[in-house]
Formats: structure tokens, C-alpha cells, sequence
């Protein structure tokens, strides 16, 4: 099959007009000569072009981005000279190594790559930095007959994987913390969570599971379901992927079927409903997924993610509707600017703290 040389030549031309616009807008924003030098190495890469090749090409560039600078006028060049610094920038302060505390207070740290094997402490867990996970047995030699509690802090800006005694595997997500059992040798399987985890618990009719968090409890038997509970957001939400639980809140109590979520609100009612279950557990595959959900709360979810505060300038603000998928590991800026597109919203960014006005 012939390709049409024309056809080729328009391809080149609206891959090479994408490219200039994503590379001015970069150069909008970092120092102008080391913009215009990686636009000229990406020409070279892509075309092997030689040295004087390539600055013809990056003239052509130059001309390319002023004209469409000019085509979108002042409220685009407003629009260009509103984004923000560099993400390695904003986010490069803090510490984002989850940390395993024992029970008798040491603390182990579970960033590098080093293992940490069971027989080298006499513990019943093995430390894989890479994985970037914990796996228990539930072996009852030496220190394990006594019971025991470990805890798992994810800070900001990172996630963890667990894998308990039982062969539960636990998924933290960000701002979590989890304390358990280091072994199971009771009629019951009981955690303690704060912020957000996934479970995907083991089979075992004789001992059931269940997640405590603030005042409710989740009990499960053989399950995959996502727990949501950050004190700062007054609401515990359950979301049922398989199985079934028992979701419990003072004297109120509902059973969940998959595709069902429980939650508690600031009024302490216990509701259930159905609901796409994708967009409550994408974040284990890497990404955001909105559906209507409030500017507040995507706020909320995107400020653990990146440590951030958001700032609203009215109350109002935090209402506004917004759907979207966005991916957890893009720069922030792009995250920022696909927020701005639900229209009559501005992100002004100063340190750490994102300011959300009206345009």
C-alpha cells in the first residue's frame, strides 16, 4: 500500500505545529536559552538533522510559536504566562519515605533498595524496597508469640503495599496510616486505619476481618473493597468491589453488595448507594478519576497527593462540579491547567499553598 506523500508531508507538519506548542509552552516557563536549546536537540533527535539544518528548522519554530502567540491574542498570552513553576520545584521539600514503626518503638525507614530479611532480625517480615512493599508470615517462632502491633505511615505524596500474616494485601494510598497484627492468632482479624487503603482480604470464614476507622467498623469475609476515612474530611466511605461487608456506625448498619458504597457523614447517618466503583479505586492503577465530584474534594485528593494546600477564595468555589481522568505521576502544572479548563476558575500557585479564584 502507496502512502500519499502529501498526506505524509501534512502529518509531519501538524506533529511538528503539537510539538512547538508543548515546547513554547515549556519555554513560557524555564529560562529562555535552555528552552530554545532543547527544542533544537528534539529537532535533531527527531530528523538527524545537522547543526545548520537545525538552526534553519528552529528559526521556522521561533516564527511558528510568535504567530501563534498572536492567533490567540492577549487573553492567550495571559493564559501561556499563567503557568507555573516547574514541578520538581514546587514538590522536591519533603520527605516522602513511608515508614514502618514496631511495636517497640523503632522506626524503619523504606526508602533505597536495601532488604531487610526476616532471619537477619529475627522478624517475621521481609522489606523490599524496590517492590516497595511488606510481606508478613505468620510463623510463631521467637519474639511472635507475644502479640504485637506494627504501624505503616505513608506520607504524602507516596503509596505502599502490605501484605499481612493472613496473605491480606493491603494497598495504602497517600497521608495513611495502618496499625495491625503482626501475626493472627485470635477468632478475629482486626486493623486500624486512618486516610485511605484498598483491601483484598484473604479467605477465612472462621475469622473475619474488619478494618476499624473513627467510629466505624468494616467487617469482611474474603472481600476486595476500598476504605476512605481522613479526619479532616468528616466522611467515611466504604466502596464494595467483590465479596461482601458488613459496614457498621454506632447502632446503624448496612450489608454492601460490589458496586455499592456506604458512607458517614458530619450528621453520623449511615447511607448506601450505588455507584461506579472505577473512579473510588483508580488511584491504585495511577490515576484521578472525577465524576462530579466537588472542586473541595478533588482539592483535597490532589493536595495529599502533591502536599499542597488549596485556598478558596469564596465558599462557592468549593462547590463547583468537576470530571476528569488524570494521571497521578503528570507534571502538577498539567494537572493544574486541565482543573482550569471547567471554566471561570484560576489556580495562582505560591509555595505550597494553591489559591483558587474566580476569573
Amino acid at each position: 500500500m502507496r502512502t500519499d506523500p502529501k498526506q505524509s508531508d501534512e502529518n509531519r507538519e501538524e506533529a511538528e505545529l503539537e510539538e512547538a506548542l508543548k515546547l513554547w509552552m515549556e519555554i513560557r516557563q524555564v529560562d529562555r536559552k535552555k528552552g530554545w536549546e532543547r527544542l533544537e536537540a528534539e529537532i535533531g533527535r527527531q530528523y538527524g538533522l545537522r547543526r545548520q539544518e537545525r538552526r534553519r528548522r528552529l528559526g521556522y519554530f521561533r516564527w511558528l510559536a510568535a504567530a501563534v502567540i498572536l492567533c490567540f491574542g492577549i487573553g492567550g498570552l495571559l493564559w501561556l504566562q499563567s503557568v507555573r513553576k516547574p514541578q520538581t520545584e514546587l514538590l522536591a521539600d519533603w520527605d516522602k519515605q513511608p515508614r514502618l514503626i514496631l511495636e517497640n518503638g523503632e522506626q524503619i525507614l523504606l526508602g533505597g533498595e536495601q532488604e531487610v530479611k526476616p532471619e537477619e532480625e529475627n522478624r517475621n517480615f521481609v522489606i523490599d524496597r524496590r517492590k516497595k512493599n511488606i510481606v508478613y508470615t505468620n510463623r510463631q517462632g521467637g519474639e511472635q508469640k507475644k502479640w504485637q502491633y506494627n504501624t505503616l505511615e505513608v506520607p504524602r505524596g507516596a503509596e505502599y503495599e502490605l501484605i499481612l500474616a493472613d496473605g491480606t494485601h493491603v494497598w495504602l494510598n497517600a497521608d495513611t496510616r495502618l496499625r495491625y497484627p503482626t501475626c493472627f492468632n485470635t477468632d478475629e482479624r482486626r486493623v486500624y486505619l486512618e486516610g485511605e487503603a484498598y483491601f483484598q482480604v484473604a479467605k477465612d470464614k472462621e475469622h473475619p476481618f474488619i478494618v476499624v476507622t473513627g467510629e466505624a467498623e468494616i467487617e469482611a469475609l474474603g472481600t476486595s473493597f476500598n476504605v476512605y476515612s481522613y479526619k479532616e474530611e468528616n466522611r467515611i466511605e466504604t466502596t464494595l468491589v467483590e465479596g461482601a461487608v458488613r459496614f457498621a456506625v454506632a447502632d446503624q448498619t448496612v450489608i454492601l453488595m460490589p458496586g455499592e458504597q456506604g458512607m458517614v457523614g458530619t450528621d453520623g447517618n449511615l447511607e448506601k448507594k450505588k455507584v461506579d466503583v472505577f473512579p473510588y479505586i483508580a488511584w491504585k492503577e495511577g490515576k484521578f478519576v472525577f465524576r462530579k465530584r466537588s472542586l473541595e474534594e478533588v482539592m483535597h485528593i490532589i493536595s495529599r497527593w502533591y502536599n499542597v494546600e488549596a485556598v478558596f477564595q469564596n465558599e462557592s468555589l468549593k462547590k463547583v462540579s468537576f470530571s476528569g481522568n488524570l494521571k497521578r505521576y503528570d507534571d502538577f502544572e498539567h494537572i493544574v491547567s486541565m482543573l482550569e479548563m471547567t471554566g471561570g476558575i484560576r489556580f495562582k500557585v505560591e509555595g505550597r499553598k494553591i489559591f483558587i479564584t474566580e476569573k
